[in-house]
């Protein structure tokens, strides 16, 4: 048994008895093997649970004298943990049903849910108006998770619920294109209606919270009383919580087994209590949660937290973790949110609206639903095409529409064919500040390296990044490197690495392309936008050119000729992407990271015409959101690159000087997106390929409908590119982990090897 694990369970044995260990050791001595309360089968099974309730007696004595536990024992005393002091109860036609296999003694705690028939019923006055979301279409995903109804039509369930088929913050959040979503109420042994959901209202900035409208909802399913009283002052008040817990693979399954009997997905309840506030991780930011202890696991996303004293809903579950802690989203809190009492959700007296500490937040989520009359929601292919330039939602990517087509840089540029040709801007020489014939200079011209002593000062990629400037203890990200050394491009002076403003990569000598680029990516406001009263937009920061390192001989470099004589077969798609390096203590800091985001060391060449125009997900951007979703900090790490194989096609094109250069293609890219994550002392990474398929047509490539977005493990990732990871990130793989699954889920992703998750 580990050390860690062993101090866990006493720690959550402190957490859920006043007592502690002795309390349980004293109740579990007083334990006495008794028939389950529905069939047991025969004396069989008292003899089974009279030996288990024996070792986990002697596994509590050892505990309580401070003493190690062996694994088996350790089992026991959660099995008596688990299912005495926490149970689940099944539900079946929106009425509860007693669980099965409680042991003796504390029990009793719980059997009041079912023989006191006031308490019984103002439970199930709620139950019908709980439900699981659905997602209609999506047969590879089973359900979201869990809804509840908080007022007319209004359906309340956790952001990143939401963000399975909904994309945005704030009021002007919108499905994404294809994907429905719906509720249904029942989901016990059978299914019943489901009822779609018509319009997303709000994805909450701040908080893990979503509403949605649903219309036609049924009679029964009435909404829920919000309560004003603060769950994070209510420490050891009674309360359960209603959802639909799937198998969670974070959690031990023989444990879950015993909990749940092996049936999941379906409608359940779990009792607990309140345990006072926790400041937890959120979206990339600490959030002042409450927190409970009712026996969750991953499919209670959304399930609301009930006082047994009024039947009020005292919070939204959205996170927790084993022996530890559950967290919910207060209800007094949303209270103190004007923007979420104007949706009409039902209080149990006069909310009292703004103000609340996450203005800012919203402020945030505002400056990036719309820029002119052009309004971008990230991962949006919507363009208002009255406008000739807008900005992104959340990234600032510049969106020029005009002659009928739509360029939007991401991290793989989309070219949308509107159905014209498109014109390209003249350009003047590249020695020059290289501006387009109608365009003013922009700022950044100022900080274009001319010469290697220009980038003096270049902080490149920094692996303590996620903690520096930070109360969180140091914890090291280290950049990847080439499985073997040789086929690196050597710098002017003898080095392999080149560190540029955020980011740092390493070239392909062969190929002409980097290898791998590490990147430093933040989402704080600070940092984004350094300096009041500049702009910026994309065109505010950069006439954008693309030039080379004189770092680095030219011969390992593709120049920006390639490009731009190609016949429009290829855009320059940033590996690192251009609005991830732009930030910055100072506006000339940030600027510095944009312009040289446009470094050709920094440019795969990636087909014309590849498009998601279907559902406009933006490919890359959408998986740093959802990992932000799982960390504790606004900061990631992240590396990408271009699978580079001996099976690229050759693509001919032109050189500098009239002269020739063939070039492979690459058809794959990968990403790796690490965060810290739960208290900020692990870490996590979670990645991911794209690939498309390429096939001959004159002058260019042609690419199938869609590229094929999937989770793959970092030793497979290593195996195709090269690029070998150190041994701390491949121990935060989460790709077989229950947290790398649900972030492929809502990022649209398959599993690697065909397995959709």
């Amino acid at each position: 048994m580990s050390t860690d694990r062993a101090q866990r369970l006493k720690d959550y044995l402190q957490l859920i008895s006043s007592g502690g260990v002795e309390e349980m050791l004293a109740t579990a001595e007083a334990a006495q093997p008794a028939p389950t309360l529905e069939s047991t089968g025969g004396t069989g099974v008292l003899e089974v649970v009279d030996k288990h309730l024996d070792k986990a007696r002697d596994g509590l004595r050892k505990l309580a004298q401070g003493n190690d536990v062996p694994l088996d024992q350790l089992v026991d005393i959660e099995a008596i943990i688990i299912p005495d002091k926490r149970p689940v109860f099944d539900i079946r036609n929106n009425s509860i049903v007693l669980p099965q296999g409680l042991l003796s003694g504390a029990e009793q705690l719980w059997t009041k849910l079912v023989t006191d028939a006031a308490l019984t019923q103002r439970i199930e006055k709620v139950l019908p108006s709980i439900g699981r979301v659905e997602l209609p279409g999506q047969t590879a995903i089973p359900y979201g998770g869990t809804g509840f109804v908080i007022g007319d039509g209004l359906l309340m369930t956790n952001r990143h619920v939401a963000e399975i088929f909904a994309r945005g913050l704030g009021t002007t959040a919108r499905f994404i294109p294809g994907r429905r979503a719906g509720i249904d109420f029942r989901r016990d042994t059978d299914p019943g209606a489901v009822f779609e959901v018509a319009s997303v209202l709000m994805i909450h900035p701040f908080w893990d919270m979503a509403v949605l409208k649903v219309d036609g909802l049924p009679a029964a399913a009435a909404p829920g009383t919000l309560a004003l009283d603060d769950a994070r002052d209510l420490k050891g008040t009674e309360v359960v919580i209603v959802g639909y817990p799937a198998f969670d693979g974070r959690n031990p399954g023989d444990v879950q087994d015993d909990l749940l009997h092996r049936r999941y997905q379906i409608k359940r309840l779990q009792p607990g209590k309140l345990q006072g506030t926790f400041e937890t991780n959120s979206f990339g930011k600490m959030v002042p949660a409450g927190t409970h202890d009712c026996s969750t696991l991953g499919g209670n996303s959304g399930s609301p937290v009930i006082n047994l004293e009024n039947g009020q809903v005292v919070g939204l579950h959205f996170a927790g973790r084993y022996l530890e802690r559950n967290y919910l989203v207060p209800s007094s809190a949303l209270s103190r949110d004007s923007r979420f009492v104007d949706t009409g959700a039902k209080f149990s007296g006069t909310p009292p609206g703004d103000p609340n500490e996450w203005r800012k937040w919203w402020i945030r989520a505002d400056e990036g639903e719309s820029v002119g009359t052009a309004t971008i929601a990230k991962g949006s292919a919507a363009v208002s095409q009255g406008n000739q330039q807008g900005v992104s939602a959340a990234t600032g990517s510049a969106v020029n529409v005009g002659n009928g087509l739509a360029d939007i840089e991401i991290p793989i540029r989309i070219s949308v064919s509107l159905g014209a040709v498109t014109a390209r801007a003249p350009t003047v020489e590249i020695g020059t500040e290289s501006v387009a014939a109608e365009e003013s200079p922009a700022p950044g011209g100022a900080v274009v390296p001319k010469a290697p002593g220009d980038y003096i000062g270049r902080t490149g990629y920094d692996e303590l990044f996620l903690s520096r400037g930070t109360q969180l203890p140091p914890i090291a990200v280290p950049m990847p490197v080439a499985s073997d050394p040789n086929v690196l491009a050597p710098t002017k002076v003898g080095d392999h690495k080149l560190d540029y403003q955020n980011f740092s990569l390493m070239m392909h000598a062969k190929r002409r392309l980097a290898l791998v680029v590490a990147s430093n990516i933040t989402e704080e406001h600070k940092l984004r936008m350094p300096e009041v009263g500049r702009d910026y937009s994309r065109k505010g920061l950069f006439n954008e050119r693309w030039f080379p390192d004189t770092r680095l001989d030219e011969k390992y470099q593709l120049p920006d000729v390639f490009f731009s004589k190609d016949s429009g077969a290829f855009d320059k798609g940033h590996v690192a992407r251009r609005d991830d390096v732009a930030w910055g203590a100072t506006f000339e800091l940030l600027l510095k990271g944009n312009v040289d985001s446009f470094h050709v060391t920094n440019c795969s060449p990636q087909v014309a015409r590849y498009n998601r125009s279907d559902d406009g997900v933006d490919n890359w951007g959408d998986l740093e959101n959802h990992v932000l979703a799982e960390a504790a900090t606004e900061r990631l790490c992240v590396f990408a690159g271009p699978v580079l194989s001996e099976d690229d096609r050759v693509f001919v094109g032109a050189g500098p000087n009239k002269t020739i250069i063939r070039a492979r293609i690459p058809t794959r890219f990968w990403k790796v997106v690490v965060a810290r994550v739960l208290d900020g002392n692990g870490l996590a990474a979670f990645g991911f390929m794209l690939e498309q398929d390429l096939s001959d047509v004159p002058l260019e490539f042609a690419v199938a409908e869609e590229f094929i977005k999937s989770l793959h493990s970092l030793d497979e990732i290593s195996h195709l590119t090269g690029v070998r990871f150190d041994p701390v990130l491949l121990a935060a793989d989460q790709c077989d982990e229950l947290r790398g699954m649900e972030v492929a889920m809502r990022a649209g992703a398959k599993r690697a090897g065909d397995r959709l998750i």
